[in-house]
């Protein structure tokens, strides 16, 4: 008998025998009764409470298997798969168990849909990405369900999906589901046709006698499932394709025969047999930004240890060696779901916000309103600036953390800056403006520890005495941190009611200021400067005064690295535009919010000072496009927004402020979770600040 022959004939004879297994499985009750997310074949496992804020990890079973076919290994079950997850800090484990719906195609609206359903929900309750960990059939099944349109959101089931792990998934279907059709025609009467009839008596003896019933095998595989899992079937083929954007990890067994060692000839090496039901080839037919499959590999020396190893199709979801690769993909994606902290002001206090849970951090004393808060490099620091109302007087407020740690009690230090405009930190070292005397420029430095604040002498700036105007000239303002250490900060030094030249400098460590570029313009509007999410742009709002009448605000984007500075057109407008707030996306695109006036006619209407009362219009956003702005198809009244490194967004919306410019715009602050659903996080603020990236 040719060695070929052998080969050919001994991995039926497994297969069926796996399948065997496969189908004498029955599924068991699941023992966690869960508070949320119940039904529909969904349990939770060791129960967890409360689910909110933890990342969900769903397994979802094969075919001819029930839930408990995670119930592996060994009789402990605080050695299963599913507990050792759920033991996982921030983490919950869940089951989907589709086996009332079997035979059918993932496509039933028990299997498919109802596990778009159960990540619906998950992802929901936790405000988690669901982590998906499927078996054999449980990867298409996860296929099919994620190409879903979401049924509590829009967008797609994927969209709520951190990452799948499939095990033994057939991605080009099954040898072993074409049944006797891809069993060998060995000629009638010959050698390998008794050698093939020993070997599936062998199987029956394995498999407990009775299990191997002709008719039953035959009638799973005419079956739906049977039918779809052959080797590429249309039913496979016409799958939706998964999501470039979703990241999937294949994982895998192959047991690899050593044909010397089996005497099978002159032969050396081994013969890979993938998991025996699936061939490694269709296991890890796709795969995409997770990584390389990842391959468990079991030398086989025997007959029995083809059968009988963590590589098979039956063990291999639960081999140590596949859960705790498993386990570290878990808790990779954990901390990239950590949401970053989003610090908050309302006209009471100042809060931190994570994925649905707040913690106030101190009150705002009475009298005052929170300008702009600000998170050092590091994230262990939050600082805020507050404005007695009327515009009398200034407080900077810093608490501290330990890197990594929440905010327990913090002890709130606080200065007094009569003249500060802006902070920023520096790093970690948090430095304001305010410094009121113009022959000697100067910023400010702040001790972490509390005590007295330290003057930062400036040098190269222009000499005031060339300066001319009451308001802005011979000034030096603060608008944000730049990169290596330095700080960017304007000076105006000719200035008067009409346009004037100022220009923004870059200062260093040592206090040398280093011009970046001239500026033309009546002065720097009240805001605070925005920075892009890599702190390399700046949105820096300037005005312009023409007359009484003729008057508008814009923004001056600032490219930290080279020194350029763009001022894009105002859209097209009748009468006058004004800037609401600045912000750029996670990839530095600068973007704008502005509001029209009709400016003056017959119509107006004064205060008994004498102020002409503005006539407001709609608030829309802007897209700055080479040199202007272009209208976006946003329609919600947007304040404020603040764009994190990781694409998550928070934004206030509202009605904006009576006042022309400079006013606290308060509104409703939304922000993405880690599931990125937009939920509300607060009403009634006018500050906030993501934690910036570590």
């Amino acid at each position: 008998m040719t060695l070929a022959a052998r080969c050919r004939a001994l991995v039926p004879c497994a297969a069926l025998m796996l399948l065997l297994t496969l189908l004498g499985a029955a599924p068991t009750a699941a023992a966690a009764e869960p508070r949320s997310c119940v039904g529909g074949g969904l349990q939770q496992i060791a129960e967890k409470e409360p689910v909110t804020n933890t990342m969900p990890v769903l397994f979802v079973h094969g075919i001819n298997a029930g839930a408990d076919t995670w119930d592996e290994p060994g009789d402990d079950p605080e050695g299963w798969f599913p507990r050792k997850v759920a033991k996982l800090r921030q983490v919950t484990a869940w089951t989907f168990d589709y086996k009332p719906a079997q035979p059918a195609w993932v496509t039933d609206p028990r299997i498919g849909p109802a596990l778009r359903t159960a990540i619906d929900c998950l992802a929901d309750a936790s405000g988690h990405k669901v982590m998906v960990v499927a078996h054999s059939m449980g990867g298409l099944a996860t296929q099919y369900a994620v190409s879903l349109p979401s049924r509590t959101s829009d967008g797609k089931a994927w969209q709520k999906v951190a990452e799948v792990i499939t095990i033994g998934t057939p991605f080009r279907g099954s040898p072993v589901a074409t049944g006797m059709d891809l069993l060998v025609p060995f000629p009638k009467g010959s050698v390998e046709e008794l050698l093939m009839k020993q070997e599936l008596s062998l199987c029956r003896g394995y498999a407990g006698g009775g299990l191997l019933d002709t008719c039953r095998l035959l009638d799973v595989l005419r079956s739906p499932q049977g039918l779809a899992l052959k080797a590429d079937s249309p039913q496979i083929r016409k799958l939706p394709p998964w999501p470039k954007a979703l990241p999937v990890r294949a994982m895998a067994g192959d047991i690899r025969l050593n044909l010397e060692l089996l005497g099978l000839g002159p032969s050396s090496g081994t013969l890979s047999l993938g998991d025996i039901v699936v061939p490694l080839s269709s296991a890890t037919a796709y795969h995409n930004k997770s990584g390389a499959p990842y391959v468990l590999a079991c030398v086989a020396r025997t007959f029995m240890q083809v059968l009988f190893n963590d590589c098979n199709h039956t063990s291999v979801k639960t081999a140590p060696k596949i859960m705790s690769a498993a386990i570290d993909r878990v808790k990779t994606m954990q901390r990239k779901q950590a949401t970053p902290d989003l610090a908050y002001a309302t006209a009471d206090s100042v809060n931190v916000w994570t994925n649905g849970s707040t913690k106030n951090i101190a009150p705002v004393p009475s009298g005052y309103r929170v300008r702009q808060l600000t998170w050092s490099a590091d994230g262990t620091s939050l600082a805020w600036l507050a404005e007695r109302r009327g515009g009398t007087g200034r407080k900077v407020f810093q608490v501290r953390r330990a890197r990594g740690q929440p905010f327990v009690t913090p002890r709130v230090r606080s200065w007094e800056c009569p003249d500060c405009s802006a902070i920023a930190f520096r790093d970690n070292q948090l430095v304001s403006d305010g410094a009121s005397d113009p022959d000697s420029p100067k910023l400010w430095s702040y001790p972490p520890l509390g005590g007295a604040r330290r003057a930062l002498p400036v040098t190269g700036l222009p000499s005031p005495e060339e300066c001319f105007g009451p308001t802005y000239c011979g000034r030096l303002q603060l608008l944000g941190a730049a990169p290596h250490g330095e700080l960017t900060v304007s000076y105006f030094d000719s200035v008067g009611n009409f346009p004037g030249v100022g220009s923004f400098y870059h200062v260093s460590r040592e206090g040398r200021a280093r011009r970046v570029q001239s500026f033309y313009g009546s002065g720097l509007g009240p805001e605070v400067a925005a920075a892009s999410p890599r702190r390399d742009r700046l949105a820096v709002p300037w005005y312009q005064h023409l007359s009484a009448c003729e008057e508008y605000s814009n923004v001056a984007i600032v490219d930290q690295r080279s020194g350029r500075v763009d001022r894009p057109d105002l859209p097209s407008r009748d009468g006058n535009l004004w800037m609401v707030a600045a912000w750029f996306d996670r990839d530095g695109q600068a973007y704008a919010a502005f509001r029209s006036e009709p400016g003056c006619d017959g119509d107006d209407q004064y205060a008994p000072d004498g102020q002409r009362i503005p006539r407001w219009g709609e608030t829309r956003v802007y897209r700055a496009s080479n040199v202007r702005w272009v209208q976006t198809r946003e329609k919600r009244p947007v304040l404020a927004r603040d764009v994190h490194a990781s694409g998550k967004t928070a934004t206030v919306v509202g009605t904006p402020a009576v006042e022309v410019s400079g006013g606290y715009h308060t509104g409703t602050l939304v922000a993405q979770n880690a599931a990125n659903a937009e939920v509300e996080v607060a009403r009634g603020v006018h500050a906030f600040a993501w934690q910036p990236a570590s």
